[in-house]
């Protein structure tokens, strides 16, 4: 099988992006990936960086010096899965480089399969920048991950018709979780692949059942996806 290059990203901050990465570096380990590596753009803090110490390098994508980092070592160390958490202020930036460099062809010239995690947001402009993103992308999978826990802004006809105009793009829900939950999980030591090979222990029973149904809603929506997926 391919290896991957994940790139999780959001027009706008705190709106499960680092969530939505740790899951998905979390289902890289449970699959027995040999190995991943991920760049934390929240640079210097590493918001993602803190969960998977061993694996992360946090780097500062605003100087020149952190994007050579990034995109050449993808394209140069092969026979890794990577996973990109992309601060949203960085959104713009990396793409433009993204599309300069021809990047995505030269990924997929690289044996990578490549996803891109759109983040929606509340508001209008999340569905400007989705787009966007959405026409720089020929060869990628490119996933409108809407997260109950913010809104659903395609309820709004002007996102709905802007959403139509995104033919190469896909839907993911990410259900809410309680608040009991959520903070649970923020804890230093959660990981979701522990969390799944302990069976739930740890947990009380309400939240383990929460837990269990929110991974199960995520992963079996990404296990319909086209082959070379990362979740399932």
């Amino acid at each position: 099988m391919a290896n991957t290059l994940t790139i999780v990203c959001s027009n706008k901050p705190r709106n499960g992006k680092t969530l939505l990465a740790r899951m998905i570096a979390d289902r890289l380990s449970l699959t027995g990936a040999d190995s991943f590596r991920i760049f934390d753009t929240d640079f210097p803090e590493g918001g993602l960086a803190g969960y998977f110490p061993e694996s992360s390098e946090i780097v500062d994508l605003a100087k020149t010096q952190g994007q050579v980092r990034i995109f050449d070592t993808i394209l140069a160390e092969t026979g890794v899965d990577y996973i990109i958490d992309l601060q949203s202020d960085l959104l713009d930036a990396f793409f433009r480089i993204f599309s300069d460099i021809g990047f995505e062809h030269a990924a997929r010239e690289a044996g990578l399969n490549l996803s891109v995690y759109f983040i929606l947001d509340r508001a209008m402009t999340t569905m400007q920048s989705a787009r966007r993103i959405g026409e720089m992308l020929h060869e990628s999978d490119f996933v409108l991950v809407r997260n109950e826990a913010v809104g659903n802004v395609l309820t709004l006809p002007e996102a709905a018709r802007i959403r139509a105009q995104i033919k190469n793009a896909r839907d993911l829900s990410m259900p809410a979780l309680s608040i009991e939950a959520a903070n649970f999980i923020e804890k230093p030591e959660f990981t979701f692949a522990g969390f799944v090979a302990r069976n739930g222990e740890g947990a009380p029973l309400e939240m383990r059942i929460e837990l269990w149904n929110f991974l199960e809603a995520v992963y079996n929506q990404r296990g319909r996806a086209a082959e070379g997926a990362v979740l399932l």
